[in-house]
């Protein structure tokens, strides 16, 4: 049935009751509801909305309680029309704001640290997801001469993160054939996204050009390597699992050890992560909502967020579905937007 069905009685008394489902984690009776409406509604007049709440399917009735519990429909209801959210008071914002900008830290560390960070402050599980290599864009590309023959990559995206490798090349090049390679790339290819940086050394392969430019032929060679990675490689920096010990709504073995697979499987996460990052902006993904049945005792809290332009980076919360949102919220659209601020002055300071 519609929400537009529920008159201004049964939406108090839904949110009501999942406020204090959250706050207590026990099912809620009548009396208890009466109380916090100060009689405002007798006991019985609230059992028969209830019951109609319950009919609707925005609560539950365990049959060991007379109290009801919110189904993950009930919760929907209330994010989307129910809940209300303040922005972090500014003494909490400004100090979120300083840890996450700690002095002289590469990019990767303060992604990492953000990933504690929201751990620590939704007291579930934080995470951090940087997007596949392929899919950023490059700032700059330096090679460096090692031992029999081979070369250190070094590749800086646009968002400043730094990622090292090393290749073996056919043809001995000293650091002065190197450096043009990489003046080279960096003046054709800068502002390119890695995966269309490979692809256009690819056309350039085949033109009549590659045959008789002898510094476009180690060109082509070097970076045939060098932009030789999985570009659906999703980096993810994940905290706090250890915090959905602390809920009593995982004490079944079986669920906890089918969350614990999930985490441990990084592709698996990545897929699950990605798909409730989908779209940009602050997303609630409640329970059944989640696109892994394994995974429907969760919420997710998701922000995805530019950084100088680029779109590949999310964070979120995972927890119990019995989260408490209207916290939560702020938190993560807080930390996503100071981050990206912070990504971005660093991406700045690097240039």
């Amino acid at each position: 049935m519609a929400a537009g069905q529920l008159d201004e009685r049964g939406k108090e008394v839904l949110k009501l009751l999942i406020q204090l489902y959250i706050a207590t984690g026990e099912p809620v009776g009548s009396e208890n509801l009466a109380r916090l409406m100060n009689r405002s509604l007798s006991p019985a007049t609230i059992r028969n909305i209830m019951a109609d709440l319950e009919v609707l399917g925005y609560l539950d009735h365990p049959h060991t309680s007379a109290g009801r519990m919110p189904t993950d429909l009930g919760y929907r209801f209330y994010v989307s029309s129910l809940m209300s959210t303040r922005r972090l008071p500014a003494k909490e914002a400004a100090a979120i704001a300083c840890e996450l900008r700690p002095r002289e830290a590469s990019p990767a560390q303060v992604l990492e640290h953000a990933s504690q960070i929201l751990s620590r402050l939704s007291h579930s599980v934080g995470f951090v997801l940087a997007q596949g290599i392929g899919r950023t864009t490059l700032r700059h590309v330096e090679f460096v001469e090692l031992l029999n023959g081979r070369v250190l990559v070094v590749l800086v995206s646009r968002t400043g993160f730094v990622t090292h490798r090393v290749i073996e090349v056919e043809e001995r090049l000293g650091q002065h054939d190197l450096q043009a390679c990489a003046n080279y790339l960096n003046a054709h290819f800068a502002g390119m996204t890695l995966a269309r940086i490979r692809g256009r050394l690819l056309e350039l392969m085949g033109e009549e050009k590659a045959l008789y430019d002898s510094l476009l032929k180690r060109v082509l060679a070097l970076g045939q390597q060098a932009f030789a990675f999985q570009e659906n490689e999703d980096s993810v920096f994940i905290d706090g699992t250890a915090n959905i010990l602390d809920h009593p709504d995982f004490e079944d073995v079986t669920r906890m050890r089918a969350l614990f697979r999930a985490f441990e499987e990084k592709g698996r996460l990545v897929k699950i992560l990605n798909a409730c990052l989908a779209g940009s902006g602050i997303r609630i993904t409640i329970g059944h909502e989640i696109p892994d049945p394994k995974l429907s005792a969760l919420a997710m809290v998701t922000a995805s967020y530019p950084v100088d332009g680029d779109t590949g980076l999310g964070l979120g919360v995972m927890g119990s579905t019995r989260m408490e949102y209207a916290r939560v919220v702020p938190v993560v659209d807080h930390i996503a937007r100071t981050l990206s601020e912070t990504l971005s002055e660093l991406n700045r300071g690097a240039r």
